[in-house]
């Protein structure tokens, strides 16, 4: 029996890619991938959807390159406003697929890095009798910066 899951590691991706069904050309935005496939979050169709055929442009601006792959949904789950979509990969050019391992690869190593650093924060914050001596949390690109004890008058 085949298994609906992916069983690679998923990455959290939030970039746009244009879904084409049948020469109709939809915008939807990728919510995570791997390198078997892509989960997507479009606004819901008027119409129910069944298994289908998907081409796929998936823009890289990292490596200035446009992934084109076909693909197939495997599931959908729909909810009042939007719609998800489980892509599996079926055919994608060698260089493409290199191209997404190296993406996939790259935001693996991302990820294990502020995984990293958080841990190294909590031990060190565990050696501090109080949470307001310690040193503050590691920056990321997500960090809101606050301006503590600056007067905005």
């Amino acid at each position: 029996m085949k298994s609906d899951r992916r069983d690679t590691l998923r990455i959290p991706d939030s970039r746009l890619v244009t879904e084409i069904v049948c020469e109709n050309p939809a915008a939807a935005s990728i919510v995570n991938l791997s390198i078997t496939g892509i989960y997507t979050v479009k606004p819901s169709p008027r119409r129910p959807l069944g298994p289908r055929k998907v081409q796929l442009e998936i823009p890289l601006p990292e490596a200035s390159e446009t992934i084109w792959a076909m693909g197939e949904v495997v599931f959908d789950r729909v909810a009042r406003r939007n719609m998800g979509s489980g892509i599996r990969f079926k055919a994608m050019a060698d260089c493409h697929h290199r191209l997404l391992r190296d993406l996939v690869e790259y935001r693996r190593q991302e990820v294990l890095s502020r995984m990293l650093e958080e841990l190294k924060w909590r031990k060190s914050l565990a050696k501090h009798p109080s949470p307001f001596s310690a040193p503050p949390p590691p920056l990321s690109v997500d960090t809101v910066k606050m301006y503590l004890n600056e007067d905005p008058w």
